[in-house]
C-alpha cells in the first residue's frame, strides 16, 4: 500500500491527549484496549506522550488500561492482549459484561476515574458528530470520553502500524478488517482471493483498496448475537455513550 501521510493528525492526536492529562491527573484516567488496531495505535502513541511528559520510560506501568472481554472472544484477540503488556510493559486490567454495567461497575471500583481514552473515528458507526473530549450521554455512569483519533482515516492508521513497526493482532494478516466477536466476524469479502491451487484466501487488511468497505466483514449470519456483542466492536475500543440514543 502507498503510505498516507499522518504528521498532522498526529500531531492533533498528541495534543489532545496532552490536553487530557493537563485536565485529569494519570490516575484519574483509563485506556480502553480490546486489541483493535485503533486501540493499538491509540496506546502507542499515548506511551510516547507520556514518557514525554513525565521524562519516564516505564511510565506505562501507571497507565489504567482496561480490557472488557466481548462474548465470545478470538483467541488471537486473547493472546495478543498478554502479548501487548509485555511488549509496552503495562498491566491491563480484564473484564467482562455489558458495557454501560461494566463500566459502571469499573468506576465504582476506581472511584479516581474520571475520564476515558478511546480510539473512535468519525467513519466509526454514531460517531460524526463527536468531539475531541465530551461527557457521556445522561443515561451513562458520568466520564468524559476522549477520542484522539477522531479524524484518522483507515488508511491512516495502517500507515503508522506499518511505519512505526506497531505489533498488530495477527487477526488482520488474514483478511479482518473490523473486528468483533467470533459470532459477528469474518474476513472481509472484498481482500479474497483464489491462489495458485483455487483455494479461497485473503489479503491482509492494509490492502483494503475502499476505506468505506472497512466493517464489510462484520454482520450476525443468522446467529443470534447479544446486545453486548454488537455494541463492543474491538477496532472501536469501547463505545461508551453512543450519542445516538437508540444504541447508548
Amino acid at each position: 500500500m502507498d503510505f498516507e501521510n499522518t504528521a498532522t493528525v498526529l500531531e492533533e492526536t498528541e495534543q489532545v491527549i496532552r490536553e487530557c492529562f493537563t485536565q485529569f491527573q494519570l490516575d484519574e484516567v483509563f485506556l480502553s484496549f480490546n486489541g483493535g488496531k485503533d486501540c493499538t495505535v491509540l496506546l502507542d502513541v499515548t506511551i510516547n506522550v507520556l514518557k514525554d511528559l513525565y521524562k519516564r520510560d516505564d511510565i506505562g506501568k501507571d497507565l489504567k488500561i482496561v480490557y472488557i472481554r466481548t462474548i465470545g472472544p478470538f483467541k488471537e484477540i486473547e493472546n495478543f492482549v498478554k502479548e501487548i503488556e509485555k511488549l509496552y510493559g503495562v498491566k491491563i486490567i480484564v473484564t467482562e459484561g455489558e458495557i454501560k454495567t461494566t463500566l459502571q461497575r469499573t468506576m465504582e471500583q476506581d472511584s479516581k476515574l474520571k475520564a476515558c481514552l478511546l480510539g473512535t473515528r468519525r467513519t466509526d458507526p454514531y460517531s460524526e458528530g463527536l468531539k475531541f473530549m465530551q461527557k457521556t450521554d445522561i443515561n451513562w455512569p458520568q466520564i468524559v470520553r476522549v477520542s484522539p483519533l477522531l479524524n484518522w482515516s483507515y488508511h491512516q492508521i495502517w500507515s503508522y502500524i506499518l511505519q512505526k513497526q506497531v505489533p498488530y493482532c495477527s487477526l488482520y494478516d488474514k483478511g479482518y478488517t473490523s473486528i468483533g466477536s467470533i459470532h459477528n466476524t469474518w474476513p472481509n469479502p472484498s481482500l479474497s482471493y483464489k491462489d495458485s491451487f483455487g483455494r479461497v484466501t485473503h489479503r491482509p487488511a492494509w490492502m483494503l483498496a475502499d476505506p468505506t468497505l472497512e466493517r464489510a466483514g462484520r454482520g450476525t449470519n443468522n446467529i443470534t448475537v447479544t446486545e453486548h456483542a454488537v455494541q463492543n466492536p474491538i477496532d472501536k475500543c469501547l463505545c461508551i455513550g453512543e450519542v445516538k440514543s437508540d444504541v447508548s
